[in-house]
Order: structure tokens, then C-alpha cells, then sequence
């Protein structure tokens, strides 16, 4: 899920780690996402995967 800072909604990204196979969450910016580079909180790994996700879009307009 997102969270809502102001009026932009920012994303949240689900990783796994391969090194000790626990999953977790991080809210983060686009900018964050392409330039950071992650660490497992678990265990420090950085062999990480990014998990396939679902997500959904607010609109302020009904569809047709």
C-alpha cells in the first residue's frame, strides 16, 4: 500500500532477500528506487529481488 505525504502518493516496493529468503516492505520515492542501493534489514544482505506487486490508481473521476 502507499503512503500519502502532502498531495503525491508515493509507492511501496515488497523485496525479498536471496541470502536469508525474509521478505520486506520500503516506501519510496521513484528517484529513491532507481538511485539506492538496498540492504536486507534482516540480515544486511544486498542480494535482493524485487517482488511483483499489485497496485491500484485514485482518480478523482468515475469511469464510464
Amino acid at each position: 500500500m502507499a503512503e500519502i505525504y502532502g498531495r503525491c502518493s508515493m509507492p511501496a516496493y515488497d523485496y525479498v532477500c536471496n541470502d536469508c529468503h525474509k521478505t520486506f516492505e520500503r516506501v519510496l520515492t521513484l528517484h529513491e528506487h532507481d538511485s539506492q542501493q538496498m540492504r536486507c534489514p534482516h540480515c544486511g544482505g544486498r542480494n535482493l529481488e524485487q517482488k511483483a506487486a499489485a497496485f491500484y490508481a485514485v482518480t478523482s473521476r468515475k469511469s464510464a
